[in-house]
């Protein structure tokens, strides 16, 4: 039939059992095209059946878990689909801050030995009224203000507000909101803006995630803004560490409660020595600086159990939950659906 046909893609099911389905990945050994398994959402025999796929050589693309959403095949399939170019567009910050499109999303952050959620990222979406949800990659700063400062005020106020709510349900988790790092370099921005919050807002409630290259090039800035952070019990974290992780083992002045590797270095972990590497150096410096060691971007189960072993204490990603809107997180912290997705 392969012969004949020659597929680009062919789709399997673990409908006669795993021994079944193996002896059909054994079959295509030497296939040049594609192959997607689905099944069970993290069904273990889906995920040995998906390896034992890679081990023979073959193309494997994402398993798809049942029951999906369109959007889960598209992105799956996304490279066998027409791609219609890009549209060239832009948001202006202020005209989307003054229009009410801007959102908070929270991406679910969870406990590598208990499973649970510990808290959850804060990111920024546009929903525009005729492109949709907008990434930040099109944001265009105010004149005036390279540096988002309205935007950084708007993120900072309704994370908070966020906080308070589902403190009020029960549920009282940290949230990290990310700021550039020209804002923390601003002492009057910083006591304006966390002057406004309640007493007991921030507490054990917030933490602002900076970049981990502009935190390296001038430390003096961040240990002045963690110094007047502690004031409002609000905590400094590094995102997006890379390569240069390296040579934060050894640094013990850098005053930050959680260090995060970049996507890069987590996904593929399982396989590659370099990316083990990269995410045990960050671990070390973890220790060294008493913060949590993070890794984000985590979609797969070989990846994850890596990054366990290795004793990161977070972990967030697709494996656990994707991002969501805040009124669908705040439905699945009272459902306690997270603690059953991770």
């Amino acid at each position: 039939m392969l012969a004949d046909a020659a597929p680009n893609l062919i789709v399997l099911g673990p409908l006669g059992g795993e021994a079944e389905l193996a002896g059909l990945l054994d079959r295509l050994a030497g296939f040049s095209g594609k192959v997607m398994l689905f099944g069970g959402r993290c069904a273990p025999a889906l995920t040995r059946a998906h390896e034992h796929g890679e081990r023979l050589g073959l193309t494997m693309l994402a398993p798809l878990g049942t029951p999906f959403r369109e959007g889960d095949l598209g992105q799956i399939l996304g490279g066998f689909l027409p791609i219609a170019p890009a549209p060239d567009i832009g948001v202006d910050v202020d005209e989307a801050l003054s229009n009410g499109w801007f959102e908070l999303w929270y991406q679910p952050k969870i406990d590598t030995r208990s499973l649970t959620l510990q808290g959850a990222e804060a990111l920024v979406r546009v929903r525009h009224p005729t492109w949709g949800l907008v990434t930040p990659a099109y944001y265009i700063p105010a004149d005036g203000d390279p540096y988002y400062h309205a935007l950084s005020q708007f993120v900072i106020m309704h994370a908070m507000a966020d906080w308070m709510r589902f403190a009020a349900d029960g549920r009282r988790i940290g949230i990290s909101v990310n700021l550039p790092s020209p804002v923390l370099e601003d002492p009057g921005f910083i006591a304006h803006i966390f002057g406004k919050l309640p007493p007991n807002a921030a507490e054990g409630g917030l933490l602002i995630a900076t970049d981990c290259a502009g935190a390296l090039a001038d430390a003096a800035v961040v240990r002045k803004a963690a110094a007047q952070l502690a004031f409002h019990r609000i905590g400094i974290a590094l995102d997006a560490i890379g390569p240069e992780g390296a040579v934060l083992v050894g640094r013990r002045d850098l005053p930050v409660v959680e260090m995060k590797v970049q996507r890069a270095f987590v996904s593929g972990c399982g396989q590659d020595r370099i990316r083990q590497a990269v995410c045990a150096h960050l671990v070390a410096a973890a220790r060294e600086n008493g913060a949590r060691a993070v890794a984000g971007g985590v979609a797969g189960n070989a990846d994850f159990m890596t990054l366990r072993a290795l004793e990161f204490d977070l972990v967030q990603g697709p494996l656990f939950a994707k991002p969501m809107a805040a009124d669908k997180f705040r439905r699945a912290l009272l459902s306690k659906r997270l603690a059953a997705w991770a």
